[in-house]
């Protein structure tokens, strides 16, 4: 059986944040065609969306045992997936004033929705995404460590920790600011 945990910490790192960037480019494309203009999506302001960090890492782990049985990876990372992303909903909104998506603004989730924060379409995309994840995905990122190299991949590393920890520093602060002053802090495309 697969324990992520058994893996090097910077290949960890790197893991997260591949598929924390991974997820960003998708959700900005997306994004950026429904809205019909450029948005960068996410909570943070850099390149990374780290429920997808922390979903790709999660959604291998319970699929990987499940791979023998192609339907059984679709519904359980459809499932996972979108228990993930509801309670990083009900996190942003409650914790932050932070509304990053709502399923009613969308053309093909608007009938399909729950509470605006999960939704039918979105969680059969999920179940997709992960056998994209268990079959391919995955094998690929491993071997882009492996190109990479131990050596600059602790430095590539380092960067992006530190990067992000300066990001995460800064962009929370602000939402809390916000928060306090009662100003609800939008993702760009529904403002």
């Amino acid at each position: 059986m697969f324990d992520l945990f058994a893996l090097e910490m910077d290949k960890i790192v790197f893991l997260f944040f591949f598929f924390s960037f991974s997820g960003w480019v998708g959700e900005t494309i997306m994004e950026s065609i429904v809205r019909k203009r450029f948005v960068n999506k996410g909570f943070f302001k850099g390149p990374w969306v780290p429920v997808h960090g922390f979903g790709g890492m999660a959604v291998y782990s319970a699929g990987l045992p499940l791979k023998p049985y192609p339907p059984l990876v679709f519904i359980a990372g459809a499932l996972l997936c979108t228990l993930v992303e509801y309670l990083a909903a009900l996190v942003l909104e409650k914790g932050f004033n932070k509304k990053c998506w709502d399923y009613d603004t969308y053309p093909f989730t608007w009938w399909c929705n729950y509470k605006k924060r999960i939704a039918l379409t979105t969680s059969l995309f999920f179940g997709l995404v992960a056998m994209a994840l268990v079959y391919f995905y995955w094998d690929l990122a491993i071997e882009l460590i492996r190109l990479i190299g131990s050596v600059a991949l602790f430095r590539i590393d380092l960067v992006l920790l530190g990067s992000f920890t300066v990001d995460a520093a800064l962009t929370i602060q602000k939402y809390i600011k916000n928060k306090k002053a009662g100003i609800q802090n939008l993702v760009d495309g529904l403002q």
